[in-house]
């Protein structure tokens, strides 16, 4: 189907690899000269693999940016001169502290035991190095460990908030559902959005996945986020044969919460960190999802209403025009991601957007747009995203839920200032469904390394893809950190003189 690169899992060389389908499946397959062949899934759906493909409307703009070489991709990561997106999420480690002890965490791995907390100077540095870039990133991730341990949280989110960022925490929750207070203090320091691990609503998942009953404080922080209104977004890890099977449920459980459940993201178990000894002919990836959604919908949403991540590239270069600092295109590939908004009608039935507007029509509109945006003022810009969107409605249903005026002027504000508060009157019934499949040394794959729009960022001011740097960088940097700070505690300790 096609070439590629990619890594060996043992010695984590480049090596040449093959994308193919065989049946109904997508494999990958490669070999190292050292240890041998591999071939294991890369989707395990042909049909949604090319689904997905259709939707990529970023390789039209691919022509002028696509590099004439892989360099020495992916061991040369600062961001390189081959890489071909920028920065939409930076992701700030804070501290390999965790008051967990997760058997599938990806950020730890059990043979290296490290201590790697940036200080909150190195912390505003790179917050400021991110403020500089041009586009700027439009949002920062605060990850770890468990970034609540810091007890210098609040000011690092107050810092980032003041230059711009829209702001996300990871956690796990503990900290914030035993101190009400915290989640008090974190609102008013700019906190946007809890990025809440959730991987069921049962205990015993929690207690095998996460070595704790967990459910009853999940529960409690979303409570604490709508008394204090920082919007949530579910994070669940799917494992085949553990939670797989409620997937539906927790749709559904953020259907019924959508007043401040902003969405729901599924990442599916990736074999790297504390991981990496999975049963790989079992891994769980993004388009078997597809497909269980529509089963455990009973069809509501369909495996084909969800779309790829880079649908969006058009809509962001017309939105351009409107911005005083233009965001990145979201032009990752299109096989990192799927996603739809789901809207929550008055009955609780679910209905993703592409059956309000019509995708293929309007994006397609908007590609066209897009392409001669620049000769175009705002009026004549809001005039032809009124025209796609009138093309493009599916009138019944949009009357019957939203309101045709409402639902126009939500399309249009939202092109204008994208913001969730743009969504008006529908906010409180929409949530974004979503699937983000991360990559593991075993179906890693350099052409979408190339397209990665969610970096890490390191105290010495790199900029590193997400897979990359978890399947390559992490356990060095880590380690070399945590040995400079290990010398410069040392030094202090010395007598001077």
């Amino acid at each position: 189907m096609r070439k590629t690169k990619s890594i060996c899992p043992e010695c984590l060389k480049k090596v040449e690899a093959k994308i193919h389908q065989e049946r109904d499946k997508i494999l990958i397959q490669k070999k190292c000269r050292n240890h041998g062949s591999f071939t294991v899934p890369h989707w395990q759906s042909a049909k949604i693999f090319n689904y997905v493909e259709k939707f990529d409307f970023f390789k039209h703009y691919l022509k002028n940016a696509d590099p004439k070489t892989d360099g020495d991709c992916p061991f040369s990561c600062g961001l390189c001169e081959n890489h071909l997106s920028r920065t939409v999420i930076a992701v700030i480690d804070l501290t390999k502290r965790c008051d967990l002890d997760c058997s599938i965490c990806f950020a730890s791995f059990p043979e290296c035991r490290v201590e790697y907390e940036p200080s909150r100077d190195e912390v505003f540095k790179m917050l400021e190095f991110l403020s500089n870039l041009d586009p700027k990133p439009p949002a920062v991730l605060f990850s770890g460990g468990e970034p609540l341990l810091r007890d210098d949280l609040a000011e690092i989110i107050r810092f980032a908030h003041k230059r711009g960022f829209l702001t996300i925490l990871a956690t796990n929750g503990l900290r914030m559902a035993k101190e009400p207070d915290l989640v008090a203090e974190l609102k008013k320091s700019g906190l946007n959005i809890v990025y809440l691990q959730f991987d069921s609503l049962k205990d015993e998942v929690y207690q095998k996945l996460r070595g704790k009953s967990l459910l009853g404080e999940k529960l409690k922080v979303i409570e604490l986020c709508q008394k204090y209104d920082i919007e949530v977004i579910l994070v669940p890890t799917l494992i085949k044969g553990v939670n797989n099977n409620e997937i539906g449920d927790i749709i559904r459980f953020a259907a019924q919460n959508s007043h401040i459940v902003r969405g729901v993201v599924f990442q599916p178990i990736a074999f790297t960190g504390k991981a990496s000894n999975g049963k790989l002919m079992d891994e769980w990836v993004d388009h078997a999802f597809a497909e269980e959604v529509e089963r455990q919908t009973f069809g509501e949403i369909k495996a084909e209403d969800l779309f790829p991540v880079p649908i969006m590239t058009p809509p962001i270069i017309v939105m351009r025009k409107f911005m005083k600092k233009p965001w990145p295109l979201f032009s990752c590939s299109p096989h990192c991601g799927i996603v739809n908004w789901i809207y929550v009608s008055k009955n609780g039935s679910l209905i993703p957007l592409n059956k309000l507007l019509n995708f293929e029509k309007f994006f397609n509109a908007m590609l066209k747009l897009s392409e001669s945006v620049d000769s175009k003022g705002k009026t004549q810009i809001l005039l032809t995203l009124f025209l796609a969107a009138l093309k493009s409605l599916n009138w019944t249903i949009v009357q019957r839920e939203v309101g045709i005026l409402t639902f126009f002027k939500t399309v249009l504000r939202v092109h204008v200032s994208p913001t969730y508060r743009s969504l008006g009157k529908i906010r409180r019934r929409i949530f974004l469904l979503g699937c983000m499949a991360f990559m593991d040394r075993y179906n890693f794959d350099i052409d979408r390394v190339k397209r990665c729009v969610i970096h890490y960022v390191t105290p010495d001011l790199s900029i590193i893809p997400f897979c990359a740097y978890n399947n390559i960088y992490r356990s060095q940097i880590e380690a070399e950190y945590s040995q400079k700070a290990l010398e410069r505690e040392v030094k202090l300790l010395q007598p001077s003189g």
